[in-house]
């Protein structure tokens, strides 16, 4: 599942995951997120930092609070310490860091790393 406001990098990452043959479903904030992550069950959710509406802290404690476990790769312009990215790795389930601006073939690494 691939949750994104910006339309533009939300279709690209949706077609990059495809070609990779994997079934998307995409959402363009934490609100449209947290109403169909129950009825799609993802393996991962590709999760941008930055959106209007919902925090990620606040999108990543819903989750828990529903005992929905994807896996969950932060998508983000963020530059978080090392010591930021294991804290938040420890309390929510996510598994790894994309920066934007980012490499395709990193992206399409880490959903592969998750569900191989």
């Amino acid at each position: 599942m691939i949750v994104d406001d910006d339309n533009d990098l939300r279709s690209m990452t949706e077609l990059l995951m495809k070609n990779e043959g994997y079934e998307t479903l995409t959402a363009t904030e934490g609100t449209d997120f947290l109403s169909k992550v129950s009825d799609f069950s993802p393996d991962v959710v590709i999760l941008d930092v930055m959106m209007p509406g919902l925090s990620t802290k606040e999108i990543l404690d819903q989750l828990q609070k529903n005992n929905q476990t994807p896996k969950v790769i932060l998508f983000t312009a963020v530059h978080y310490s090392n010591e930021e990215k294991e804290n938040i790795k420890k309390k929510w389930n996510v598994v790894d860091y994309i920066s934007k601006p980012f490499d395709a073939d990193a992206l399409i690494d880490a959903v592969h790393k998750q569900l191989n």
